[in-house]
């Protein structure tokens, strides 16, 4: 019997640029169908609906979104879907979905996700929610994070660094820091040390309390957003300062941060080289990966990804090694896999000469 007083949400406003130029600032990555026949989020929603009820389950987006949303989730409740007026990076968002489940259920205990994750290992997954809400209910001041055990050195991925253990079965960690990207000689350090753990950005909290850590952080948060909430002017949600680090600004003195380690199957499928590194492993031995092998010819290629929306033309890839190739309507993209990362640069490219309509 699920608890009334546990939500989740579902955080789905990023653009998801880095899987560009399939994703575009109009059709995020979360609203493609990349791994199966679902979108992202429909995965997403699908694997907390064990744990958590569909009327528990919220979505975070933005207006350009919403609409959208709706349509690939009609089972989700009209009002669970709290939409941002506009960006104003993740604490904005965190603050509005908070202050509204607050106001629900005084006693709501939150867990959010990303859209637009990949996870395997579901059960370990479901254990981890639980241990989650488990640990903040006895400590409401608290805010878990649930930290994926590092599998590989991982530069496009943040971490964490443990501290001092405060609690056995489950292991629960006190937070030392939070790194950002680290070069790959440091990330490999990291994964050897056994004190890092991957950040998925899962977070587990009281609604009340993360209002409350934001008001001492930053008053203008919350005046902004309360008064957004009376308003619905979006310029009043606009004064929200952008703020892109939701739990990193929290005085962890006051709040404090402990990680729970978990070791789960995770991506957040930030780069075309993920997303090939999950669908290889369902592919052959050669490592090629297609959306629509009707359309595909290839000779001695190994490590090779082809995704194209167009159904009449043929994709020919003759002696190619880790080359991904993605056409869509208006682009092609031509990648070789360890520059995956470095899509950023082509899009910062385009805006420079003023190909924006192409993002």
């Amino acid at each position: 019997m699920s608890n009334p007083h546990h939500y989740a949400v579902i955080v789905a406003g990023g653009s998801g640029t880095r899987l560009w130029p399939l994703s575009r600032k109009d059709l995020p990555k979360q609203v493609h169908k990349l791994i199966s026949d679902k979108t992202l989020i429909e995965e997403t929603v699908e694997r907390i609906s064990h744990v958590i009820p569909l009327e528990n389950i919220l979505i975070s987006t933005t207006e350009n979104y919403s609409a959208t949303i709706r349509q690939i989730l009609p089972t989700i409740p009209k009002n669970n879907i709290i939409v941002e007026p506009l960006s104003r990076g993740t604490t904005a968002a965190f603050a509005l979905f908070c202050e509204t489940i607050a106001r629900r259920d005084p006693d709501a205990t939150v867990i959010s996700f990303a859209s637009d994750h990949a996870i395997s290992d579901v059960e370990k997954f479901h254990c981890a929610i639980r241990d989650s809400y488990d640990f903040v209910e006895q400590h409401p001041h608290s805010i878990v994070l649930i930290g994926v055990v590092p599998d590989r050195a991982d530069t496009g991925l943040g971490y964490i660094k443990i501290d001092q253990r405060v609690q056995e079965a489950p292991d629960i960690f006190s937070v030392e820091k939070f790194v950002e990207k680290p070069s790959r000689v440091v990330a490999k350090r990291y994964v050897n040390s056994g004190q890092y753990y991957w950040n998925a950005a899962y977070y587990c909290f009281k609604a009340a309390i993360l209002t409350a850590a934001y008001d001492e952080t930053d008053p203008r948060i919350m005046t902004a957003v309360r008064t957004y909430m009376s308003t619905h002017v979006a310029s009043d949600f606009e004064a929200c300062p952008t703020m892109p680090h939701e739990i990193e600004i929290i005085n962890a003195k006051r709040f404090p941060l402990y990680v729970l380690p978990a070791s789960f199957q995770w991506s957040d499928i930030g780069s075309w080289g993920a997303l090939h590194d999950i669908l290889a492993d369902l592919s052959d031995e050669t490592g090629i990966v297609v959306k629509n092998k009707d359309q595909h010819i290839d000779v001695d290629s190994r490590n090779v990804m082809v995704m194209a929306r167009d159904t009449d033309k043929i994709i020919a890839t003759v002696g190619l090694q880790d080359v991904i190739i993605v056409d869509t309507d208006d682009v092609l993209l031509v990648l070789d896999k360890k520059h995956s990362q470095d899509i950023k640069k082509t899009i910062e490219q385009l805006r420079q000469r003023g190909l924006e309509q192409y993002l």
